[in-house]
């Protein structure tokens, strides 16, 4: 059969392998997540203080942190979602 050169230099991994790629985007993502929440409550308490110039900086920062949660909320809701799928099966 004819194969398309993306099939063939796909390289084999195992499902181990798989699952340390997965837990080290995942390790990832919520690493940024919290440098997000982090940057925003910096630069809230900069306003605060007074030390912000631009309020708008604040907001931006705010919503990204929130936004950024709020996905990683709904992934966690998903794969809660995919395990109890899963634990339903029966083999």
């Amino acid at each position: 059969p004819f194969e398309t050169g993306a099939t063939r230099a796909a390289p084999r991994v195992d499902a181990k392998e798989q699952w340390q790629m997965f837990a080290d985007k995942l390790q990832t993502a919520i690493t940024e997540v919290d440098d997000l929440e982090k940057a925003s409550q910096k630069l809230t308490q900069d306003a605060v203080l007074g030390r912000v110039e631009n309020l708008h900086d604040v907001m931006i920062a705010a919503e990204k942190a929130r936004t950024a949660m709020n996905l990683t909320l709904e992934v966690r809701n998903k794969a809660l979602e995919a395990y109890k799928e899963i634990m339903r099966m029966q083999f």
